[in-house]
């Protein structure tokens, strides 16, 4: 009887230890990107849109491979960058409408003083409002060399950001530049702002990934791409910070 007990116990444990999939978050990411495309988002705001619709990818990759912490830390991303999407997309229109507005009020105003005024013609008006809508170009992904640190960051999640390097196992980068302000390179906290080292070489980021393997810190288990690696543990055995 006693070992029964045991037995459910241990099988309790186990079954409270699992980490559930972020159905949530992964819902709340693709109606966002649902709403995004139906504003036009993907036209009017297409730097946003791509941003979500690659967070959002690199999302379902690490749900599919059942990484669903990582997953429940980069989706959040792919909603926020939808929900600018949005917003930047209904600006976007309502420029539009409003310089269509102004061609029809120069057509009115135009005419001559001793002149009734007339309507501007269907055909003018059709030349106007089928005039070919250009995307705007896809403006460059800033680069970011000081950094504001937001509730629930790491050094991992921030490394792995585009805007920093894309890549989490460049973390100590981050870490080395900012040892006047880290002591513990598994702890940052909210409105710290960072130095991101730039002008690196090749040379540089090999040492950092090799020093990131090493490292007990964020653990990783096999060899690391940014869309690939394990979800870094927040706790676990110490080791010494990256020299």
């Amino acid at each position: 009887m006693a070992r029964l007990i045991l037995v459910l116990l241990a099988l309790l444990i186990l079954a409270g230890g699992c980490i559930a999939p972020p159905l949530q978050e992964l819902q709340s990411a693709r109606t966002a990107l649902e709403e995004a495309l139906a504003a036009e988002a993907a036209i009017l705001a297409p730097n946003e849109y791509q941003a979500a619709l690659d967070a959002m990818r690199d999302g379902e990759d690490l749900v599919v491979k059942k990484k669903y912490t990582l997953a429940k830390e980069i989706l959040p991303f792919a909603e926020a960058h939808a929900r600018r999407a949005i917003l930047q997309a209904k600006r976007e229109q309502a420029d539009r409408e409003l310089q269509k507005i102004r061609a029809e009020e120069l057509l009115r105003t135009a005419q001559l003083p001793n002149e009734p005024v007339r309507q501007p013609s269907q055909q003018t008006l059709k030349a106007i409002t089928t005039q070919p809508v250009v995307p705007a170009k896809p403006k460059p992904r800033p680069v970011l060399n000081v950094y504001r640190v937001g509730t629930g960051e790491t050094l991992w999640t921030i490394a792995a950001q585009q805007a920093i390097y894309g890549d989490p196992l460049l973390w100590p980068l981050i870490y080395q530049a900012n040892r006047d302000q880290i002591r513990d390179p598994r702890q940052v906290y909210p409105g710290q702002s960072l130095s991101i080292p730039r002008k690196l070489s090749e040379q540089d980021k090999n040492t950092a990934r090799e020093k990131a393997l090493k490292s007990r810190i964020f653990p990783v288990q096999s060899e690391p791409h940014p869309r690939e690696s394990t979800t870094p543990g927040t706790t676990g055995s110490r080791s010494d910070p990256p020299s």
